[in-house]
């Protein structure tokens, strides 16, 4: 194996730049054996990959954000055989459609899929590799971002524009529309007018946001055991706290899908408050505090957009349905089961009771 240098990390900024690191990459490429990178006064630019008894020739298609339609548009029309992808970084969204489509790609962190004849290719990143577009948004399914999935999923049919959305994120015009834009370009939105956008693949932006989340990474949990008897009077007593004290709440996992959509009986209440409630008022409740398990979960989160988005089940504030479905898909105690069949209904994400 040849020897790597130290980390590298850059926000490409232009095609020179991305073709500059490419170089880079490919001369000290610890796996893979590549060809010196030849570009010529048409623009055409082209490498080899030798593999074995077998030398691959390819032309290469520089893009600094890799759009799904541009990919169906341009590389997929041409010989996608010879083409190589190369980009600063490619989503698993892209990774995935170049796998379907059998287009090769690599990426300046060292991320390649690479297909022919009796090859397969498939390598994760290089350690101490981190480049990524300059004007490409990161960590979508993260912090603030978040907030403009969790109101896109709100009514997954309706048609949205960037001043709706703005509104309701309380984020600003030129996040909304960077954002906006990524998910346009990985084929997750449809951009149906120059101010109209649609979920184009409902099930696709929802997993992936499942895959990247994590919520004892968002929120700090506190563990209480509850009086005895069911949680609809421990619930109501965390609403009325709520608005009497003017505390932000959104019931959320078992207790909350069951109020949804009835599946099996709650084994948890848990609820994200704004901050924990003092200790005089959960002792008027009942609640006392352990150390893990009770049967009273309270998640504080770190970013309070979740808040922005919120639903009445009665006289009962609740998470939205796809953030409901995350929480209970991530958790255990029959809680993907209770995810799946929350997300089996038809009234999931439609605002229906």
């Amino acid at each position: 194996m040849k020897n790597t240098e130290p980390s590298k990390n850059s926000a490409v900024k232009n095609e020179q730049e991305l073709i500059y690191h490419f170089c880079e990459l490919i001369r000290q490429d610890p796996d893979l054996d590549w060809s010196a990178f030849q570009q010529w006064h048409d623009k055409s630019a082209h490498v080899s990959l030798q593999l074995d008894s077998r030398r691959l020739e390819y032309e290469v298609a520089f893009k600094l954000k890799p759009s799904i339609p541009d990919l169906e548009r341009t590389c997929l029309k041409n010989n996608k055989q010879n083409t190589l992808l190369v980009a600063p970084s490619l989503s698993n969204r892209v990774i995935q459609f170049c796998k379907e489509s059998k287009l090769s790609c690599i990426d300046l962190n060292g991320r390649a899929w690479i297909r022919a004849e009796g090859i397969l290719v498939d390598r994760g990143a290089l350690p101490g590799r981190s480049f990524g577009y300059q004007l490409e948004p990161q960590k979508v399914f993260a912090g603030k971002s978040v907030r403009m999935i969790r109101s896109l999923m709100t009514e997954r049919d309706r048609v949205w524009t960037q001043a709706e959305l703005v509104k309701r994120t309380h984020l600003s015009s030129g996040m909304v529309s960077r954002l906006m834009n990524h998910f346009v370009s990985q084929s997750y939105l449809e951009k149906l007018s120059p101010r109209e956008y649609q979920i184009r693949d409902f099930d696709g932006l929802l997993e992936e946001w499942n895959d990247a989340d994590g919520i004892n990474a968002r929120c700090t949990t506190s563990f209480y055991a509850g009086p005895v008897g069911g949680f609809a009077s421990v619930a109501q007593s965390l609403q009325n706290w709520s608005e009497q004290e003017e505390v932000g709440i959104a019931f959320t996992q078992w207790f909350a899908a069951y109020e949804r959509h009835p599946y099996t009986e709650p084994v948890v209440c848990s609820a994200y408050v704004e901050h924990l409630p003092d200790v005089q008022t959960l002792e008027a409740m009942g609640l006392r505090q352990v150390w893990e398990g009770g049967k009273v979960w309270l998640h504080v989160p770190k970013e309070n957009g979740l808040f922005l988005e919120t639903q009445k089940c009665g006289e009962l504030t609740l998470a939205t349905d796809s953030q409901i479905y995350i929480d209970l898909k991530n958790t255990r105690l029959r809680g993907p089961e209770g995810a799946q069949a929350l997300r089996e209904w038809k009234g999931f994400c439609r605002n229906e009771v």
